[in-house]
């Protein structure tokens, strides 16, 4: 009939109740990301982009912001990775003073209201549907800056911590607790920075998280990032991560997508400058009914970088794993040396993994490639291992800690590489 709101016009009705109520179309960065939510339309699987990954279950949802709660730092100590850094906590989306630490040097730490022009910082290197919702939804802009010549003895640990709400159990099973986070790094020439973002969840509510964190990396510097989603099977994570890359700088980036029940991660990277580069990593391992999609995007701009990609996927029971990687070379970058690769390995009757590596070349002075592989666990390196005595459950925990150690090897600090490491094991059943 005529008139009857459809169900993507009430989701969108949802999402602009949830931003009149904390104002935040009161800001003009925030009306415009909104005004390209509203023209691009929430996703259906009929298009290309997203026709891997199942969407309709959001349409079902009610949107809610989670009630305020208060954490001790007792409880971020048992949290929180258990390494020696500079740690800025983050609480349903919002900065937390009282739980991060009060010393923030080399670094200068500014937070900035959503509303304020000071929080635009440049145009998204290739935006999506839930890169606009997501700066939407913000309502504060966390600005890092790194000042030239300066250099980093402790990494800079981003603990996001989604609570959901203080909400009865009864109260909160149908409502699903909305949090957007928003940093920004400014890291500028001749600097050195370790970057890690790390997103849990502490109680059991239903929970919609969305972030995105770009960094604008100046000429000759080095920078490390590491991203942790270990968040739980009760909700949905939406990510995108920008990095603008200038010359002559060495950049790593390592993605590990290992929790919540539907995950979309995409990374989008430039490289601006000359003699750059780059090495782009993840390790991806959906389990039960999960669904991972993890999305890249690298564009090439200038002459004589060099880039290397390994994405590892492991999929679980009747879980379901979606690669979509992008390789741009433009006309302006000859002696572009690129390669991208995704490995695959399926541990179940009803797994499925999507892989869809692309090249863009528009200069012929180039060496790229990409390729893709899936399989399943060698029967014959079982039996290798059986025969000398190991169980078969350890036997397989040894082969798949061998298949991620080529991304896991990144991680030079021993206490941050033990919690990867077990973080894997608790979700491949010990």
């Amino acid at each position: 009939m005529p008139g009857l709101l459809t169900k993507t016009d009430d989701i969108l009705r949802q999402w602009k109740n949830l931003l009149e109520i904390r104002e935040n179309l009161d800001s003009l960065q925030a009306r415009q990301h909104w005004h390209e939510v509203l023209r691009l339309g929430f996703p259906e699987q009929t298009q290309e982009e997203w026709r891997y990954i199942p969407l309709d279950w959001l349409l079902d949802q009610k949107f809610v912001f989670p009630n305020p709660v208060t954490l001790n730092l007792n409880m971020i100590i048992d949290h929180a990775l258990p390494i020696d850094a500079l740690r800025l906590v983050f609480v349903d989306g919002r900065f937390s003073s009282e739980l991060s630490d009060a010393e923030h040097d080399p670094f200068t730490i500014h937070v900035i209201p959503s509303t304020s022009q000071e929080a635009v910082f440049g145009n998204p290197i290739h935006p999506e549907f839930f890169l606009h919702l997501t700066e939407s939804f913000v309502d504060q802009v966390t600005f890092i800056h790194l000042a030239d010549g300066k250099k980093t003895t402790r990494p800079l640990y981003l603990l996001h911590i989604t609570t959901g709400s203080n909400c009865s159990p009864c109260s909160a099973s149908d409502k699903l607790h909305t949090s957007a986070y928003r940093c920004h790094l400014q890291q500028d020439s001749s600097t050195e920075a370790v970057v890690i973002e790390h997103f849990i969840t502490i109680n059991s509510s239903s929970y919609f998280t969305m972030a995105r964190f770009t960094a604008n990396i100046g000429n000759n510097a080095r920078f490390k990032h590491y991203y942790f989603s270990f968040e739980d099977s009760r909700g949905s994570h939406f990510s995108h991560n920008d990095l603008s890359i200038g010359s002559d700088t060495y950049a790593e980036s390592h993605n590990f997508l290992l929790g919540s029940r539907l995950t979309r991660h995409q990374t989008s990277i430039k490289l601006h400058g000359d003699n750059s580069r780059l090495i782009l990593n993840s390790v991806v391992i959906p389990i039960g009914a999960e669904v991972f999609e993890n999305r890249t995007w690298l564009e090439h701009a200038n002459a004589s970088c060099n880039s290397q990609q390994l994405h590892k996927t492991i999929v679980y029971d009747c879980a379901k794993a979606v690669f979509n990687g992008t390789l741009k070379v433009s006309l302006h970058a000859p002696k572009t040396s690129a390669q991208m690769n995704n490995n695959n390995l399926l541990l179940g009757s009803a797994a499925e993994v999507d892989t869809r590596p692309q090249l863009e070349i528009y200069n012929d002075d180039v060496k790229c490639g990409h390729g893709a592989t899936i399989s399943c666990i060698n029967e014959e390196q079982i039996f290798y291992l059986r025969a000398r005595g190991i169980q078969k459950s350890i036997a397989q925990r040894m082969i798949i800690e061998a298949f991620c150690s080529e991304v896991t090897e990144f991680l030079s600090h021993s206490l941050l590489k033990e919690a990867v490491q077990k973080r894997i094991t608790d979700r491949v059943g010990g």
